[in-house]
This record gives structure tokens, C-alpha cells and sequence, in this order.
């Protein structure tokens, strides 16, 4: 440790993980890595929770991670699940529809809206099962050193300055991140021109039941429902006006009664946003690791902004788990960004793609626009791609060294979620796997019989799952368990599956062939070499 950092500095805490940022990002990867006993501190420079509904609109992969961490019970009574998707142009006509199953095959509501707030109350309380995990707030992380195991942080607090010692960091410390800055990554891409004004009203007996798109070049604009009795409307800053101005609250009502049938409600927040579109291009800095708004801002056109930051958590912190658990070497956690930026990456051009669709001001431009949609929807095919929510890319890794290689489309693929034993009440298959399990999947097959012997011997000692769906078992250790979904039937017989390995942030690493070992596996059986040591208790 350096004199520099010693200065002035009190009592030195130690930690396995140390995470900077109590957004729903930080908090979720706490909980992550919680309940598989990590020592975990969560520092957040604010006097508590920011309480500010910023982000609204949810996945199915989000709702499926919080039941994962055993928290979607709590979150569920306030979702707006599966409303209806409508991008209008100026003539109220339809240029796309969607419309979402009540569930998806990754076993949750595809997309709808929730309330920031609870769901950031959710996750700390959830942080107060477990005795390994701590959340201080009016902490702020004033500067790091790294070393060869570990890194300290510089914290300013009001009782006084402090060192915070870990085996790693997690920066979810949003867009304008102190600790990117002091790492010297840099956000990569472009921020838009338009200002947008975002108000959360209160509008008694609304009747706001889908998500609406107003693609109008006079004022482009968005609607949507939210929980309880709120509604969100966006509003485009047009050339001439001022956020000041547009904030007022006379613009406020005015903007809503000349574009809605609504006369009266109460304001709950306004905000001017520019939007960004930028991707870190480092997310790991030695034992430090960028993850939500610090590693990427999207456009909000395609709602994946906290959504992406929940995928950066579950994609690392079972990484971390491994490492500091001894199961696998730290090289693995370089995997992060090999996985991740590519399809933060991608998500943020179809962001850019749909904000072009909705922002057009320029009359030819968005008249050009119309034509190009009639011409489109002339096509039962390509208002079936539209309806069932084709826009947005399946979830999806990039391969890695944690995956098999090659183009097989399957690898890299989220996991479905079939519903499974019918006859005793129906079931998610998550339900059987706890938080960072892996799974050896077979279908119509025992999938011990389709591994190496190396492979069963490193999926024993990662106290794997085994389970067989729809078929005899022939290993003690096997599940067996039945399903009659439709859907999940489709997609194994679409992809010619027969027995994959599931990772624990139920990504599909490989097929399984008892004839050769899964290169996904390899790290771990370098562990008893390479893996680093950890921080006293």
C-alpha cells in the first residue's frame, strides 16, 4: 500500500468483493453474490437509496435473475406485465405491433414496466438475509490502489476517512462512474443531439394500457404505463426550446393535455435526458470490473438499459463466485468483456436503429418512413417478427473461453425454461437448480451418460445438477422430470438438441458428447494451480 493512500486514511476493512453503487445493478450483484457466501460490501456515496423511478420497462431475463436470488415474489404485485407495444406515426397509424404471451420461454413476462424505487427497497432488503454482506451508505469511494491479491479503496464517510480492502471491485457507480475516471477507461460512441423531457405523473383511474410510441415529426413522444396509478410520458425537446423552459410546469400541462385526453394529474419527477450511446472499452482494469451505466449507456428506445446491467451482474458474479471459491483460475474472469461488450454493443445499434424510427422531425424523413412500414406490413411474416417482439435480439453471450467454439447457433443461447412435472403442480426448471449451479441437461436421455469421464468428475466436484427430461434414467444422480411445453418441444427439436451443459447464468456452454471433453470446462480443472488466494476472514 502506497504512503499516498495511508494518509489520513482510518482503520483498513476487508472484504472478498467490494461494490460501488447501490443502483439496482450493484444491489442485484450483491445479492448474487450473498447467497453463495462471498463477503460483500456494498458502498454507496449517497445518504441512502436514490429513490428515483429512472429506469421502467423489464425482461423476461431480469425477472427470471430475480427469482434466481429468490426475490421475484417480492417484486411481482407491482409489475405491469405483457402490455401491449404500438409505435403510432403522426396519423395514428400502425407502423409496429407487438404483442408478448403472458410468458415467455425463458419462463416470465417478456417485457412491461415496474417502479425503480421498490424494485432498489427489494434488493437491500434482500441483502439483510445474509450475515456476509453489509451496505454503507454516505461512503464514497475517493480513490483505489491495486496490488497482486487484492485492491484498497479510499473512502470518505462522515465519521471520518477509511480503507476498504478486497479481492475485487465491481464499479456499478452509473454513467459518470468516479471509478472509470480514476481507472482511465473510456466510453466509446456518441450522445444524441435531442434533449428529452421525462415526466412520472400521478393520474387517477387512467386508462394507459399499453406502451405507445408516437413516431410524430411535429413532437415524437412515448406513453407508458407504470405502476399503480403513475404514468410516464416523454416528451422530444424541439429546436428553440430550452429545458428550462420545457420543465416548467405550464409547458408540463400543456404538452399533456394538447397529446393525451387527460386534464388533470400531479407531477411526480421531471428531468431533461440526453441520451448516450457508449460502450466502455475496457470493463476490466486488474481486479477492478466495470458493470451497468459505467460500462455502457444505451439509448432507451429498446428498454435494455438497467436490463443489460442485470445481465453484466449475473455474467460476472458467478465468475467471481468460482474464483474466490477456488473452482477456477482468475483468467476466467477476463471472459467478462469477451461475453458481454459484443452484445452490449449490438444492443445499443438496435437502440440507435429504433430512436431513428421514432425521432424523425423532418417531415420527408418520417413520411419517407410511413411508406417504407405500409410497404413492410404488407407482410404476414413481417408482422409476425414485429408481433412477437422479433426487434430485440434473443439473449445471447459471445463465445468465450467458457463456451464451446465453432457456429453452432445453439452455444451462447439463454436457456429456456420449460414447465416441468405437470402432475404435481407444474414447476419452472430453475426451481430444481439453486443460484450458481451448473446443469448437465439430456432430453429423452441421461445426460451422465453423455459426458467424459473428466467432465462428470469436474461437474461433481462443481456439485452440478443432472436432469433428464422426458426419458429413463441410468445415474443415481440424475433427475428425472417430465414436461408437456409446447414451445420447449419446438425449440429441442429445432436445434436437434439431445444433452447441453448449462451454465450457472443458465447460458448453454456445449453440446454434451461423451467422446470428447467440453472446452468450457478446462479452467476449471486448472484451479488447484492458479486460482488466487483470499482475504483473511
Amino acid at each position: 500500500m502506497s504512503k499516498e493512500i495511508e494518509v489520513n486514511s482510518g482503520p483498513l476493512q476487508e472484504c472478498e468483493v467490494a461494490i460501488v453503487g447501490a443502483g439496482p445493478v450493484g444491489l442485484m450483484t450483491a445479492n448474487l453474490l450473498g447467497l453463495a457466501g462471498i463477503r460483500v460490501v456494498v458502498l454507496e456515496r449517497n445518504k441512502g437509496l436514490l429513490g428515483l423511478p429512472r429506469a421502467i420497462a423489464y425482461d423476461a431475463e431480469t425477472l427470471r435473475l430475480f427469482t434466481q436470488v429468490g426475490l421475484f415474489n417480492e417484486i411481482a404485485p407491482g409489475l405491469i406485465q405483457n402490455p401491449h407495444v404500438r409505435h403510432l406515426n403522426a396519423r395514428n397509424v400502425t407502423l409496429m405491433a407487438a404483442d408478448f404471451p403472458v410468458r415467455s420461454q425463458f419462463g416470465h413476462s417478456a417485457l412491461g414496466t415496474f417502479y425503480q424505487p421498490e424494485f432498489e427497497k427489494v434488493l437491500l432488503k434482500g441483502l439483510s438475509r445474509f450475515d456476509n454482506a453489509r451496505t454503507l451508505f454516505e461512503h464514497a469511494v475517493t480513490g483505489l490502489e491495486q496490488d497482486p491479491s487484492g485492491v484498497v479503496l479510499k473512502i470518505s464517510a462522515p465519521d471520518g476517512p477509511s480503507l476498504q480492502r478486497a479481492n475485487y471491485v465491481v464499479a456499478c457507480d452509473g454513467g459518470a462512474s468516479g471509478i472509470r475516471e480514476l481507472l482511465g477507461a473510456q466510453l466509446i460512441g456518441s450522445t444524441y443531439a435531442e434533449h428529452w423531457l421525462v415526466i412520472d405523473a400521478i393520474v387517477r383511474n387512467h386508462g394507459v394500457r399499453q406502451i405507445t410510441f408516437n413516431c410524430d415529426p411535429r413532437r415524437p413522444r412515448v406513453e407508458l404505463p407504470a405502476v399503480g396509478e403513475r404514468v410516464r410520458w416523454e416528451f422530444m425537446q424541439l429546436p428553440g426550446e430550452t429545458g428550462e423552459d420545457l420543465k416548467s410546469d405550464d409547458k408540463i400541462y400543456s404538452l399533456v393535455m394538447e397529446h393525451t385526453k387527460y386534464r388533470s394529474f400531479e407531477i411526480e419527477r421531471k428531468a431533461i435526458y440526453t441520451f448516450h450511446a457508449r460502450v466502455a472499452d475496457r470493463w476490466r482494469l486488474g481486479r477492478v470490473f466495470l458493470a451497468g451505466d459505467a460500462a455502457h449507456l444505451m439509448p432507451p428506445f429498446a428498454g435494455q438499459g438497467m436490463n443489460g446491467g442485470m445481465k453484466d451482474a449475473v455474467n460476472l458474479s458467478w465468475k467471481l463466485v468460482s474464483v474466490l471459491r477456488g473452482q477456477a483460475p482468475d483468467s476466467i474472469l477476463d471472459t467478462y468483456q469477451v461475453e458481454r461488450a459484443p452484445v452490449a454493443r449490438k444492443m445499443v445499434e438496435v437502440s440507435r436503429r429504433l430512436g431513428a424510427l421514432i425521432m424523425p422531425t423532418n417531415r420527408i424523413t418520417a413520411a419517407a418512413r410511413d411508406l417504407l412500414f405500409a410497404c413492410l406490413n404488407l407482410s404476414g411474416k413481417f408482422r409476425a417478427f414485429i408481433g412477437r417482439g422479433g426487434v430485440l435480439p434473443a439473449p445471447e453471450i459471445h463465445q468465450s473461453a467458457l463456451t464451446d467454439k465453432g457456429r453452432d447457433v445453439l452455444i451462447g443461447q439463454m436457456m429456456p425454461q420449460p414447465t416441468v412435472n405437470p402432475a404435481q403442480g407444474n414447476e419452472p426448471l430453475d426451481a430444481f437448480l439453486s443460484c450458481h449451479q451448473w446443469l448437465a441437461l439430456g432430453i429423452g436421455i441421461d445426460p451422465v451418460s453423455m459426458l467424459s469421464a473428466r467432465d462428470l468428475a469436474v461437474l461433481d466436484a462443481l456439485q452440478a445438477r443432472f436432469v433428464c427430461l422426458n426419458g429413463g434414467i441410468k445415474d443415481a444422480r440424475t433427475l428425472s422430470l417430465q414436461y408437456i411445453d409446447r414451445g420447449f418441444a419446438d425449440w429441442a427439436k429445432r436445434h436437434q438438441v439431445r444433452a447441453v451443459l448449462v451454465r450457472p447464468d443458465r447460458f448453454i456452454a456445449a453440446r454434451l458428447n461423451p467422446d470428447k471433453n467440453i472446452s468450457a470446462l478446462t479452467p476449471f480443472t486448472l484451479a488447484e494451480t492458479a486460482h488466487p488466494s483470499r482475504v483473511a476472514a
